[in-house]
């Protein structure tokens, strides 16, 4: 057990979380508190202890539809009854969390990052449709998203005087009506962009504002996030 210590450990965050990593620096899982992060390192030494030297894909492709006991109809015949039962110790995890932060559907979220976990430490072959499904779980209602984003263009755009902001907002409309869905449903973003972009925003947001002002913001995204 010395030796997968060596290649999982946890971290504890700026935000006062803790976060298990791997021996390449991939996130395993953020938690609230150390006991629940000590937890998913068991999980991962379990893995690791189970796992073969030629371990085979398992193959999820022809998984029914994504839900959780089409899932397990494939893992049960494909992998041994403790790697099963890891698994759902891992989903079991996420679906609780899913239930405290008041997630849509947290057992869609909750079986999507669960099969990231396990994919992590065993290889798997996943139908793509299914992935695009978990994606939109992730996000919620396309309506709410639609306003979440509103918000944050017209927060933007306050930077845009009253008698130009009509005709910009005119504009951005025309834009954004014109853009080829089909292209943007079938770029992936890698999880490096995702943050860089994440920085990119809150840096449009806060410029030219008070250097407290902009200190306490970003003090309270750490907080939140």
């Amino acid at each position: 057990m010395n030796s997968i210590y060596k290649l999982a450990y946890i971290k504890k965050l700026p935000n006062s979380k803790w976060r298990v990593m791997s021996e390449n620096g991939k996130n395993l899982g953020t938690f609230d508190t150390q006991e629940a992060a000590k937890k998913r390192l068991k999980q991962v030494e379990m893995f690791k202890h189970f796992k073969k030297k030629n371990a085979s894909f398992i193959d999820l492709t022809d998984a029914d539809n994504f839900s959780l006991s089409a899932i397990m109809r494939k893992l049960r015949k494909q992998c041994s009854e403790d790697q099963v039962l890891e698994f759902l110790k891992i989903y079991n995890d996420y679906f609780e969390q899913g239930i405290k932060d008041e997630i849509q559907q947290p057992e869609k979220l909750a079986l999507s990052n669960s099969l990231v976990d396990f994919n992590k430490l065993y290889p798997l072959k996943i139908d793509k449709d299914l992935i695009k499904s978990a994606a939109l779980t992730e996000l919620g209602n396309p309506v709410e998203v639609g306003q979440y984003l509103a918000n944050i263009i017209k927060f933007i755009l306050k930077r845009i005087s009253l008698e130009n902001r009509p005709k910009s907002i005119n504009n951005l409309k025309n834009k954004l009506y014109y853009l080829n869905v089909n292209e943007i449903a079938s770029k992936k973003m890698p999880a490096s962009a995702a943050l860089g972009q994440s920085i990119t925003l809150v840096k449009h947001i806060l410029f030219n504002h008070d250097a407290n002002y902009v200190k306490t913001v970003i003090h309270n995204i750490i907080k939140n996030l």
